[in-house]
């Protein structure tokens, strides 16, 4: 069974939480003083009740990834979410974009973003915008190859750390509006 690309519902809660703790934990594991706090984090934000709440939610878009019948990562993206840096009423937040480490190279990532710009087409955004750690390379190479800027930073603390991203966004009308 090749690559699938399929928008989450609420019976998809657990395999999503599965796959971002594996993912999470696997990235940013080594940025953590505290392996606890660290833990606590994982087991809150991928609580499977908890995301079956989001997905639930009217403006919040999940997309499930799957190779070979088995789910190998996600995209979350939130609709009218808006980021104080960018002059618009109109954007779109990429959330969390997660694949397998050990499915890195099969064209998961590129695909679940493909799904994003074709959500954007649908919803005519002026901007997509994410944040990524200033130090995951491979990511930002990964969202600047699909039309991405740096245009700011981004601190968020996850128990008593604080994280630097950088904020990065994608003007849509330029890049991908043709069909708005």
């Amino acid at each position: 069974m090749p690559l699938q690309i399929i928008r989450a519902g609420v019976a998809n809660a657990a395999q999503i939480a599965t796959v971002g703790k594996k993912s999470f934990r696997r990235s940013f594991e080594h940025l953590f003083n505290s392996r606890e706090e660290l833990f606590e984090y994982l087991e809150h934000t991928y609580d499977p009740v908890k995301l079956a709440k989001s997905l639930r939610k009217e403006n919040n878009f999940y997309f499930l990834a799957w190779l070979n019948g088995e789910v190998v990562g996600f995209a979350k993206v939130k609709l009218n979410s808006l980021n104080d840096q960018i002059e618009s009423i109109a954007q779109m937040e990429l959330q969390k974009i997660y694949v397998l480490p050990e499915k890195h190279g099969y064209g998961v990532g590129t695909a679940l973003m493909n799904e994003v710009k074709n959500l954007a087409r649908e919803v005519c955004p002026d901007y997509i915008w994410l944040d990524t750690h200033t130090s995951n390379e491979k990511a930002i190479g990964f969202y600047e190859k699909n039309g991405f800027n740096k245009i700011g930073k981004y601190y968020f603390t996850i128990g008593t750390q604080v994280f630097e991203y950088h904020l990065m966004a994608l003007p849509v009308a330029i890049k991908i509006r043709a069909a708005c």
